[in-house]
């Protein structure tokens, strides 16, 4: 394939984590790896090459959590500017339908576009359903139109109908592997379970840590390593608070449990973390919510359990602390569920939607 000019755009500023960031970030350089010149376009103060600013952002409650995004005329006028001197081939939009950078760039866009999708609501969007007599021109200029799992494109496709193709999340095998550096001050004696994720009431913390002292009733061994969230005011033992860690750290405190939790109590589309931590060579414990079933096979790369549900989260912990046999047979087949959504073998699909995008808008690689 022809080396390809593209603009990936993110609503979400760059100077907070998140999931969306995380995907652009890793799928730009792999495509860069590729031969592809790509610049991501987002909020924040970040600066680089390949890197181009919109201005400082706002944080906006949705989904139960906090977005910082950038929106307004001199937002636009930055975009408009851009776009207009970069020629790009492609612009790779993420939740271009929220009132942000994506959804400008697609205004002013004059090349091909793919859109990706990320989000999901059990519930559905009222915002979503408010706009659509807004938003349905837009969504109607879109080339492609993606999603990054079933989950999303329940939530998408119920307000924009249209053509829409699973380009999942994948995961940077390289740098979430086992066999890597571990938190060496975590690592001696004791049974380590492990938490990665932001402080908000939707990643379902609460639930884990009423589920943890039951465990703990038999398994006193047991740690909890928190990855992303300060110590709270009221907790309970066993509880290592390690706070936001270095990139660079977060796959050695996957490295350092033996089980990683995720009790998200929904509007989760897809598992990233669940990816990493199997990617790692560990077990996951999960909620049974749609995103995560896209990811996790209940019983093969680890267990199930009711959202919200702390005693059936003890039990499936307990259950799997017990089972030495099974949690290295989980292990192994974590690895190669992993595998299967590494960025080597996802990136040709996109390249694929990008050739695709061009051909719809009457260009040809």
């Amino acid at each position: 394939m022809n080396r390809m000019n593209i603009g990936m755009v993110s609503p979400y500023s760059w100077d907070f984590p998140g999931g969306v960031n995380r995907h652009v970030e890793q799928l730009a350089d792999h495509l860069r790896g590729r031969g592809h010149r790509v610049r991501v376009i987002a909020p924040g103060g970040h600066s680089g090459e390949g890197f181009f600013s919109v201005g400082g952002s706002f944080a906006v409650s949705a989904n139960q959590s906090k977005a910082n995004i950038a929106f307004g005329p001199g937002v636009a006028a930055r975009i408009r500017r851009l776009l207009r001197q970069e020629c790009f081939d492609v612009l790779h939009l993420h939740e271009p339908l929220i009132p942000s950078a994506s959804l400008l760039a697609l205004f002013f866009s004059r090349c091909a576009t793919l859109a990706t999708f990320h989000a999901a609501r059990e519930g559905g969007s009222t915002g979503y359903r408010l706009a659509q007599p807004i938003l349905r021109p837009l969504a109607g200029r879109i080339d492609v139109k993606a999603v990054v799992s079933p989950a999303a494109r329940e939530l998408i496709s119920r307000y924009f109908q249209g053509d829409y193709r699973v380009l999942p999340n994948g995961v940077d095998t390289a740098l979430f592997a086992p066999g890597g550096p571990v938190l060496e001050e975590w690592t001696g004696g004791g049974f380590n379970l492990v938490f990665v994720g932001r402080d908000e009431p939707r990643k379902g913390l609460e639930v884990l840590l009423r589920a943890l002292p039951l465990v703990r009733e038999s398994h006193p061994e047991v740690r909890l390593l928190v990855v992303g969230v300060e110590e709270y005011a009221s907790t309970c033992e066993g509880v290592a608070w390690l706070g936001r860690l270095a990139d660079d750290l977060v796959p050695a405190a996957y490295r350092s449990a033996k089980i990683m939790i995720s009790p998200a109590l929904g509007m989760e589309s897809f598992g990233i973390v669940l990816l990493e931590a199997m990617a790692s060579g560990v077990p996951v414990v999960a909620s049974d919510i749609p995103g995560y079933r896209a990811v996790l096979e209940d019983g093969v790369q680890g267990r199930l359990f009711p959202p919200g549900d702390y005693r059936a989260l003890a039990r499936a912990l307990s259950g799997l602390i017990e089972d030495d046999a099974g949690r290295e047979a989980m292990a192994e087949s974590a690895l190669a569920r992993a595998a299967m959504f590494s960025w080597e073998n996802l990136v040709e699909d996109v390249e694929a939607a990008y050739g695709d995008a061009m051909s719809i808008h009457g260009r040809d690689l």
